[in-house]
């Protein structure tokens, strides 16, 4: 932005400049104001290369290859259980004091694609998460129990493709299982008949089915439930509330074209009322992750930018840039409380996990990024001047 000579700032003129350095309206309609919770601290818990050499004492120590996943912050403050890779397509469970001094492996004997929608059970003994794995030619999503106190893990769900995880108060979970099917139309053509739905169930922590909540097309994607229950936040490919598909469509792989423009929902469900209330729209390569929720009328969230980030690595670039957000759902508002919107970006913050006491953040970078604040990959803490309660009312 480029800066107004003082002699043209008068009197109006400087009330409107500060007028809108303050309050915008983006495209969504919901108003954004600038950073105005002061971050106390941001502090490096770990690199990524002293984990990978817990993992394998003779690693040269180096962080190629390496990134992390899902975060989660246990109940009594004193834990972070978190997803990493290892250099190749295979991802762990960890878990790690709140400080970051001890970290360890948790062993499973199965090789997972990947780990994530990583919850601690409400008393803090298990870990749940949902892995995918492969066995006999099929791949599956299942949910996984890992037990603190006895170091063994089990099996919640069994041979199913789930995505999305959470805990209600209760001590049940939720979850969202997926159901497809394809049909060759055609023997010399790529042209596929596809059967499509998806439901969302309400279970007991062992994974016995209660009831269904939602049985439609609608993919619940990077889902929360809201402390009271009765909401679920997620992310959305389309309008929910105007879907494209009633389940059964006709694709043709060969088909040649533009690519279609990409959308990013973010929008509530509503469990009793069994509808969803958008809560905002992103276009032009943009899109919303990781919705967590900070009390029933606050979620925290990122959006990722069509932008770039210059790494640490002269000439190099990472993509997409990312901000972090804070929405008071009641006002309408959201808050930046991490990033840039314009030049220089800022790295995405990977898998953000809100404390207890909602005063500080604990998240990964997964890029050689740095900005004096942010030093390369690894594990970081995030400390603000107040509650993000308080502050997103």
């Amino acid at each position: 932005m480029k800066t107004l000579h003082l002699s043209i700032i008068i009197g109006a003129g400087i009330f409107i400049s500060i007028v809108l350095s303050i309050l915008l309206i983006n495209p969504e309609g919901i108003s954004i104001f600038g950073n105005n919770i002061p971050i106390k601290n941001i502090e490096k818990l770990s690199d990524f290369y002293k984990i990978k050499n817990i993992q394998n004492p003779n690693d040269i120590g180096n962080d190629d290859g390496i990134s992390a996943g899902d975060f989660d912050w246990s109940h009594d403050g004193k834990l972070v259980a978190f997803s990493m890779s290892g250099g190749s397509p295979v991802e762990y469970l960890w878990v790690m004091t709140s400080d970051g001094k001890q970290i360890r492996e948790l062993h499973i004997p199965i090789e997972f694609n990947y780990v994530d929608y990583i919850h601690f059970s409400p008393s803090d003994d298990s870990i749940y998460f949902v892995g995918q794995y492969n066995n006999k030619n099929e791949t599956y999503q299942d949910i996984f129990r890992y037990d603190l106190h006895n170091d063994m893990y089990s099996f919640v769900t069994k041979n199913l493709h789930l995505q999305a995880l959470d805990f209600m108060p209760d001590g049940n979970i939720v979850y969202l299982e997926n159901h497809s099917n394809s049909t060759r139309l055609e023997k010399d053509r790529p042209l596929f008949l596809i059967k499509h739905y998806s439901i969302l169930w309400l279970a007991h922590s062992d994974g016995t089915k209660i009831k269904s909540l939602y049985n439609g097309t609608e993919f619940f994607n990077q889902m929360a439930a809201s402390p009271d229950g009765t909401k679920l936040v997620s992310v959305f490919d389309e309008d929910p509330n105007h879907p494209s598909s009633n389940g059964t469509d006709i694709e043709d792989m060969g088909r040649l074209g533009p690519p279609e423009m990409v959308r990013s929902y973010l929008a509530l469900y509503d469990n009793n009322e069994k509808n969803f209330v958008i809560l905002g729209q992103l276009t032009n390569g943009e899109s919303y992750s990781n919705p967590k929720w900070v009390d029933n009328n606050t979620i925290l969230f990122g959006k990722l930018l069509h932008q770039c980030v210059q790494d640490k690595t002269l000439g190099e670039q990472s993509c997409p840039a990312g901000i972090l957000e804070l929405m008071d759902i009641s006002q309408n508002s959201v808050k930046i409380l991490y990033g840039n919107q314009a030049e220089p970006y800022t790295s995405p913050l990977i898998g953000t996990t809100i404390n207890p006491s909602k005063d500080s953040l604990i998240f990964a970078i997964n890029y050689d990024y740095s900005n004096g604040n942010i030093d390369g990959k690894g594990i970081y803490l995030m400390e603000f001047e107040k509650s993000l309660v308080s502050s997103g009312k």
